[in-house]
């Protein structure tokens, strides 16, 4: 007969997380044996959940400390073997599935996981990873200790010295450090409380002194991280995986502030004893782009891409030893205009990582690097392996209509997105009769309604003569669409009326839309008219800045710069107009010319620190475009080397001052 299968208990504290827990429960269905929820003052429904799921409730009150309730759930536990678990992480099925294996293997006392914990709530966003203990022993000697960021491990080695603790190779998935999560900042506090009443015991303590960084840090508190982190200093065991995630935690605060030679010389430190982490090269190669230094960044970037394994104790960031050194590597040579290398790199950082964000970036780059539209078309095909709808989609993001047209003409049945694409293609090359009979047999459901009216309704704008298109607006099936009435309007203003109002906000938004989209197409008086229409006025200056100022806030940094400059020359000149210009610029990285704007908008509303700020920012810009040309002439000239960090630090600086000003609400 087989041995019977070891029994496992799960322990959890939980307190109101009537969210997370029903979602972790179900992810250790028939995996464990018993579950022991320790509830420490829930008012809403989470001993409900609890119970529904099988487990004893043992209702405790908060005694302030993580470890005390830890045991407390502990004590009541009668499995073989413990599990640990916060209300707020879940179990991957392949974990699940693997826990008994674990729990029979008699030689082991206790099992670590890799952690992992997504930072945003956005799909396919960053992830850390760090190691955690969370299965042992069901052992009466075997207890937490530390009232925050408690720990199991020290009172299983006091016991027993030669315990074995092994890695599971499994995961366990945390959402508690999603940074929009709700709750997020209120649990921070409430560590750096714990925390703080814990460091007064022990003022030198490094654990608590490291965790109070990470606190600090993760609240946007860089000054107060700082100081923790260099407390932490001294007294860190240089062979602990603690010291390397100090060395990577500490670099990257010093980072964010700007400090940029202190980060450099936390990186070399690391690596020093801790050449076998990665993600202590890619601060390193971040350091670099950020001073313009590309050959040295590429190279840190490079020895990211050499490893095949982090060690787990140590912390890390997914991607850092492939798609995000591969996407770096591939903007360093952007950069240098080496758009064939960019290509390159890029490839292999959508082969580890696919992202729409990544195939448009490559698309750009393919379109730099003098691709024709059927080029670009071979390669998303044939090296990426795209289907003909993606890639005629990002055909027509890259400007190559023809090409996206013959692509969609290839498919026997064009999806209805496919056919929106083709009419729009249609409409770039001038053939609007053929884009609306494309649209006229297009069955769009509500998802695809609008654009297909959109498109409909410039079709017969741009026409000569122009047509009325009310018709089609009048048929439009989707009640109070926002598009209808903006479209409702703008062919009043086609048809003839002399004054069109645009009461609601959402459709003004429309309306400025389509301006954008005829005045692309070539129509400069129907996207004045309308723009002429919404500002309420005659005022050709107030219409073109409209515009721009839509432009800006859609990405349009191009165009909005063309347009803002155009009202600058309609004497519609304003703080506010002064410092679109600026933002423009900026962001086309023309820096000399984003603070003159700036200064212009400072000069004219001197109460408001942003302009100011803004000016500053691109200042120290302008300075390090001329410190690093004269780099590139003599790159070991020390005395610009030293210039180069010191722009770079005011630059960052600026930065963070401005997100504080933007924060407080002091920029409008």
């Amino acid at each position: 007969m087989s041995a019977k299968p070891a029994t496992i208990t799960l322990c959890m504290i939980a307190k109101n997380e009537e969210r997370n827990l029903g979602r972790c429960l179900e992810s250790v269905r028939g995996c464990v044996d018993e579950i022991i929820v320790v509830d420490t003052g829930s008012v809403d429904a989470t001993p409900r959940i609890a119970e529904a799921y099988g487990a004893r409730v043992i209702r405790s009150p908060w005694p302030g400390d993580f470890a005390r309730a830890r045991n407390e759930g502990l004590n009541y536990a009668t499995g073989e073997w413990i599990l640990v678990l916060d209300a707020d992480e879940e179990l991957p099925p392949e974990t699940a599935a693997k826990l008994k294996v674990l729990a029979c293997t008699a030689e082991v006392e206790a099992w670590t996981f890799t952690i992992i914990s997504p930072v945003s709530s956005a799909e396919n966003g960053p992830r850390t990873r760090h190691l955690g203990l969370r299965m042992f022993k069901n052992r009466k000697e075997y207890r937490f200790e530390g009232k925050i960021h408690e720990q199991v491990k020290p009172s299983i080695l006091r016991a027993n010295p030669a315990a074995a603790v092994r890695h599971s190779d499994l995961c366990i998935i945390h959402h508690g450090y999603v940074r929009d999560g709700e709750g997020r900042r209120a649990k921070t506090l409430r560590n750096i409380a714990l925390l703080r009443e814990a460091l007064a015991e022990n003022p030198g303590d490094v654990f608590h002194n490291y965790n109070l960084g990470v606190s600090y840090f993760m609240l946007g508190d860089f000054e107060s991280a700082r100081k923790h982190y260099e407390a932490a200093l001294p007294g860190v065991d240089w062979r602990s995986p603690l010291a390397a995630c100090l060395c990577r935690n500490y670099g990257v605060c010093l980072y964010e502030m700007g400090e940029y030679g202190a980060a450099l010389e936390m990186v070399e430190k690391g690596l020093v004893h801790f050449p076998d982490y990665p993600d202590l090269y890619f601060l390193q190669g971040q350091i670099y782009w950020d001073l313009g230094m590309l050959p040295l960044a590429r190279a840190s970037f490079l020895k990211c891409t050499r490893f095949r394994k982090i060690p787990p104790e140590y912390t890390t960031t997914e991607g850092v030893t492939g798609f995000m050194a591969f996407e770096n590597l591939a903007e360093t040579y952007a950069r240098e205009g080496n758009f064939a290398e960019a290509v390159a790199y890029m490839i292999l950082a959508l082969k580890e990582k696919p992202s729409d964000r990544l195939y448009s970036r490559l698309t750009f780059l393919l379109r730099q690097d003098n691709r024709t539209g059927e080029e670009i078309a071979a390669f998303l095909g044939g090296r990426c392996g795209l289907d003909p709808q993606r890639i005629a989609g990002l055909l027509f993001e890259a400007g190559a209509f023809a090409t996206c047209l013959r692509i969609i003409d290839t498919q026997a049945v064009p999806a209805p997105a496919a056919l929106i694409f083709k009419a729009k293609c249609l409409i770039r090359l001038g053939r609007y009769t053929a884009a609306l009979d494309t649209m006229a047999g297009l069955t769009a459901d509500d998802a695809l309604a609008e654009q297909v009216l959109k498109q409909t309704c410039i079709c017969k704008w741009l026409a000569r003569p122009r047509q009325d298109a009310l018709a089609v607006i009048s048929a439009f099936a989707v009640p109070d669409s926002p598009v209808a009435a903006a479209c409702r309007k703008v062919n009043a203003l086609v048809a003839g009326a002399e004054s069109v109002d645009f009461p609601a906000e959402e459709v003004r938004r429309h309306a400025l839309d389509l301006a954008l989209e005829v005045l692309d197409l070539g129509d400069k008086d129907l996207a004045l008219g309308i723009a002429l229409a919404l500002s309420g006025g005659s005022e050709m200056g107030e219409a073109w800045f409209l515009l721009g100022k839509h432009a800006l806030s859609r990405g349009l940094r191009l165009q909005a710069r063309n347009l803002l400059e155009r009202a600058l020359n309609r004497c519609r000149a304003s703080a506010e107009a002064f410092r679109l210009l600026g933002t423009a610029c900026a962001g086309l990285n023309l820096p000399r010319e984003a603070f003159r704007y700036f200064a212009e908008a400072a000069e004219r509303d001197r109460e408001n620190l942003f302009h100011a700020l803004s000016a500053l920012e691109e200042l120290a810009s302008a300075g390090l475009s001329l410190v690093r040309r004269g780099l590139e002439l003599e790159s070991d000239h020390t005395d610009l080397r030293s210039k180069l960090f010191k722009l770079a630090s005011i630059k960052k600086k600026v930065q963070r001052w401005k997100e504080t000003v933007r924060r407080e609400g002091r920029h409008d």
